[in-house]
């Protein structure tokens, strides 16, 4: 598929689902890391559904869009741009600060680190405010897909509305 067209299509997929249950919005940035010690920078955005104020845990929908740059070698399959999108649950604590989250993502391309079309993208992190950070676990678990499947491990920090 043209890759202006996915974009297009991605953005008006969560543009729809943003109206359906959005109540928060975060864009987050920084490192990723898989086997090897093999650095790169990713970027994602995402919408959640509401989160209430009572002393409960509370899951809600979340959907999220985002990119993974190429990993700057050319030993193995890992110097690609990776484009994703996903959707799942999101866990909040009481309080509201502390969440975790379990999504589905379907890849642009396949890598070393992500040698499916679809991985799991599980997060978890702390909010309070406008910011928020995270760690982020991208991988097939050898579930689906072909091998090698390194995954890709970050550290995102970022702004939430």
């Amino acid at each position: 598929m043209y890759k202006p067209l996915r974009w297009a299509l991605t953005a008006m997929l969560l543009a729809a689902t943003s109206t359906a249950f959005a109540q928060g919005f975060d864009i987050t940035a920084g490192p990723t890391v898989t086997s090897g010690a093999r650095f790169t920078s990713a970027a994602f955005a995402s919408v959640f559904g509401e989160q209430a104020a009572d002393d409960h845990f509370h899951f809600a929908p979340i959907a999220t869009v985002g990119w993974i740059a190429p990993h700057h070698t050319y030993d193995e399959n890992l110097h690609h741009d990776v484009f994703l999108a996903g959707g799942g649950v999101r866990i909040v604590a009481p309080g509201g600060h502390w969440f975790a989250s379990e999504q589905l993502a379907a890849t642009s391309t396949r890598t070393d680190a992500l040698s499916s079309r679809f991985e799991f993208m599980t997060s978890g992190g702390w909010q309070d405010g406008h910011f928020i950070v995270m760690v982020r676990h991208i991988s097939n678990g050898h579930i689906v897909g072909g091998s090698p499947n390194l995954g890709e491990t970050m550290l995102l920090a970022g702004v939430r509305f």
